[in-house]
């Protein structure tokens, strides 16, 4: 291993799937015997805790949230306030950066610019990691087919600061996310960096019955995506299957209705002990859940709501082991439909199971750890 380092992250639990990959990293780093230094906002520290990392909690650190509901109520009109939240966040991150001395600042995408601030004031060198697939210059696909609304704005801002970082890691697969040939030489893909909480598998899951289904939405809500939920329960009703539905706390359960005698709704269950034990994926398309499904080799049918899950939906498709439907055809015959075309067709399993195997042969942690040391190991 290189010799120790000190490396400071720059976390927020505002953006859903933003700091699962954030988190995976960090706690490889901390088991390679880094010293890491966590700033972050109150759940952030919750799960440091649980990784037994110090974190530091700045006053302004839980001000993301409600800056962006702003902005997104406000028609998502002029620039994202990532940056207005840097420079409130700037003080504390300071003093951090002067009693802790670190070699490194590790962000994700919404801690972009408190980390391109940390660079350009102290000169430090700076490794973003990316979520999910590339989407800077030259992407195969074009920008207004992988992102919709007010994703579009972020994730230009995102390709402006992101340039500044010396490092920036993909958490994806490359087979997933055919990268193009002109890839910055500084953007590597790891590999799906995936984290959870720490917490024991539901017995329920292994309780004699019909295979799982695992139905989800976006663990930051969007506005009208418990439709997807309600008319995936609807039509599963009808499948010889077992169905858990996972809501967060924000999720209006009372707008799925009337649910089925084979479902279940959780607020929290880790999605993988769901996939270990499952026939099928119904899910918006966030990247994160996708990546378990791949990992795990279970197909998947999905509705692309927001954000950038298009784009992930797409990928998915190409690989030959999901079916998408777009949001404005989400209708019962059209999801039952594409239901049965998954469950009916063996292709896509046998695609699913190819593609798992080549993944869970792969360690992007260890990978994305060597990345960073070989940053740190250059003058």
């Amino acid at each position: 291993m290189a010799s120790p380092k000190r490396i400071l992250v720059l976390g927020t639990s505002h953006g859903g799937g933003d700091w699962p990959p954030l988190a995976a990293v960090t706690m490889g780093l901390h088991r390679a015997g880094h010293a890491v230094q966590c700033f972050g906002d109150p759940a952030i520290a919750h799960d440091c805790a649980a990784m037994a990392i110090p974190v530091e909690v700045g006053q302004a650190a839980d001000a993301l949230g409600a800056l962006m509901a702003r902005w997104r109520a406000a028609g998502a009109a002029g620039p994202p306030p990532l940056r207005e939240w840097a420079d409130a966040c700037w003080p504390a991150v300071r003093a951090l950066v002067s009693d802790f001395r670190p070699d490194l600042v590790l962000s994700q995408f919404f801690t972009m610019e408190l980390a391109r601030l940390t660079k350009a004031a102290c000169g430090l060198r700076w490794c973003c990691i990316n979520p999910a697939y590339y989407f800077g210059p030259d992407s195969p696909r074009a920008f207004e087919a992988d992102f919709v609304g007010p994703a579009r704005p972020l994730f230009r801002q995102a390709m402006q600061a992101v340039g500044e970082a010396d490092l920036v890691l993909h958490g994806t697969d490359a087979l997933f996310d055919p990268p193009p040939p002109s890839l910055p030489r500084h953007h590597h893909h790891v590999g799906p960096l995936m984290w959870e909480p720490v917490s024991e598998e539901p017995t329920f899951l292994d309780a004699p019955g019909a295979p799982w289904v695992l139905v989800t939405v976006s663990s930051l809500p969007q506005p009208e995506e418990m439709t997807l939920a309600r008319t995936a329960l609807q039509i599963l009703a009808a499948f010889p299957v077992r169905v858990v539905v996972t809501l967060s706390a924000g999720h209006p359960r009372d707008a799925l209705g009337a649910v089925p005698a084979n479902a279940r709704i959780e607020q929290f269950v880790p999605h993988s002990a769901v996939l270990k034990r499952s026939c099928l994926l119904v899910s918006h398309a966030g990247h994160g859940v996708v990546a378990k499904a791949l990992y795990y080799g279970v197909p998947m049918v999905l509705v692309p709501w927001g954000r950038d899950q298009p784009g992930v939906a797409a990928r998915a498709a190409a690989l030959g082991i999901a079916e998408v439907l777009a949001r404005h055809d989400l209708t019962e015959p059209q999801l039952a439909a594409a239901i049965h075309q998954v469950l009916g067709t063996p292709r896509y399993q046998e695609m699913a199971a190819r593609i798992a195997g080549r993944l869970q042969a792969q360690d992007p942690v260890a990978l994305a750890r060597a990345w960073i040391e070989a940053l740190l190991e250059t003058t």
